[in-house]
């Protein structure tokens, strides 16, 4: 009887333990940070802030593959929010792509396959990640918002 509670114990202690480990927390990318990992994908990364309405934008390039990035961070959560709606409009305007979306409350995240044109716009806190590319490197953009963990 004490080794069925024991192993009885076990498993549910270890069912928990799997419950709670997808659990955590996301993170917003910092400025930093982005550039950090866009580098080392080997992007070229130009601080653009000077003249945005954020208060940090970074954009990222691979000029041989035509991927695009962006960072943009906020002062607050509408703010950011705000921009994420734009953006949204802004590359589902006359489009009839397969898109995904998902909303919460401290995160967005908008996929666009438009043809040959693939788009990941995604929404952290007070954070907005766009990633372009075409069908043929969307691999990079993919890989990048994993390395972000968006």
């Amino acid at each position: 009887m004490k080794k069925l509670i024991k192993l009885c114990a076990a498993v549910l202690a270890a069912a928990a333990l799997f419950a709670f480990a997808g659990c955590s927390a996301r993170t917003p990318v910092t400025a930093d940070e982005f550039k950090k990992q866009a580098e080392a994908a080997g992007f070229t990364v130009t601080d653009s802030s000077a003249g945005a309405n954020a208060e940090k934008y970074l954009s990222a390039v691979k000029s041989e593959t035509g991927t695009e990035l962006a960072f943009l961070s906020f002062s607050s959560e509408s703010a950011a929010t705000e921009m994420y709606t734009n953006l949204k409009s802004s590359i589902t305007s006359g489009t009839d792509g397969d898109a995904k979306n998902i909303d919460s409350s401290s995160y967005n995240k908008y996929t666009l396959v438009n043809g040959e044109l693939n788009h990941i716009l995604v929404r952290m806190n007070k954070t907005v990640v766009y990633g372009k590319a075409t069908t043929t490197y969307k691999n990079q953009i993919d890989d990048f918002f994993s390395a972000i963990k968006y």
